[in-house]
């Protein structure tokens, strides 16, 4: 059994413009939303995460026409979010060929929106995106990008959200997103005994250095990133990039060759 490592570039769109924000906050502008999805495309990432971070407050789902353009032109997974609030926008979105939709406020707005997708396109159609901030000594789940405080246990959210069909789960923490300090080693430590889906870690990546440190210290095998993929330097110029195939395949062998390692120890 080999680790399926993935590194995933994390798009926000606001009021049809690609932007980045730190702590979900002071976004700022980063350029083309369309432009920025041909370079990925052509850089060969394992998949675009796409998000509408405007569309709720407008309620409305992420453009469809963009998605539209945006489809006849790349050539990598996408995985497309905001403002998804019924099954008929979902239907819309995948008959568009988008391979996953994203659902997060949606899941405390409409309960059956997520057992529906699953029952009618399958459970790898659906993800859920959780952005959750340590308040005292709890991590907290807030919906409406970061505004919104949810009452619910995450764990309990976790195991809520499994049960009713998410093929996938997007753990963001809200608090390290956007500053470049590293993932949040000790919230994904938390919830590493409670996950039984693929999990995409997010929020605070800087630097590949980031990324292998995760790798070596959870079983997750997945990173989305912002900040990284579309800023460079101090300064924060902005530059759409991504690690070259080397960089690529020199992580993914270490951890697919690491896991089989393991996997053949553990059988003996």
């Amino acid at each position: 059994m080999k680790k399926l490592v993935r590194i995933i570039p994390n798009l926000l769109i606001k009021d049809d413009y690609l932007v980045k924000g730190i702590e979900f906050k002071d976004h700022k502008y980063v350029g083309d939303v369309f432009n920025a999805v041909k370079i990925f495309s052509e850089k060969k990432v394992h998949e675009i995460q796409l998000l509408d971070i405007s569309a709720r407050k407008k309620n409305q789902c992420i453009d469809l026409n963009l998605i539209k353009k945006i489809r006849t032109e790349i050539f990598v997974p996408l995985a497309v979010g905001g403002g998804i609030s019924n099954l008929d926008q979902v239907s819309n979105l995948i008959n568009e060929g988008v391979e996953k939709v994203i659902i997060n406020s949606a899941n405390f707005t409409n309960k059956n929106l997520l057992s529906d997708i699953a029952n009618k396109f399958g459970s790898q159609s659906v993800v859920v995106s959780i952005d959750v901030k340590k308040v005292g000594n709890d991590y907290k789940i807030f919906s409406n990008n970061g505004e919104k405080l949810e009452n619910i246990d995450l764990i309990d959210f976790i195991k809520y959200v499994q049960n009713n069909g998410a093929g996938e789960i997007i753990l963001t923490s809200i608090d390290n997103e956007g500053l470049k300090n590293g993932l949040n080693q000790n919230l994904y430590t938390y919830v590493e005994d409670y996950i039984e889906v693929p999990l995409v870690a997010g929020g605070g990546t800087g630097s590949i250095a980031d990324i292998k440190l995760f790798f070596d210290n959870c079983s997750f095998a997945a990173v989305s990133c912002g900040t990284l993929f579309v800023f460079f330097g101090n300064r924060n110029a902005v530059l759409i990039n991504y690690p070259d195939q080397k960089s690529i395949e020199n992580i993914m062998n270490k951890y697919c060759l690491l896991y089989t390692s393991d996997a053949a120890d553990d059988s003996l």
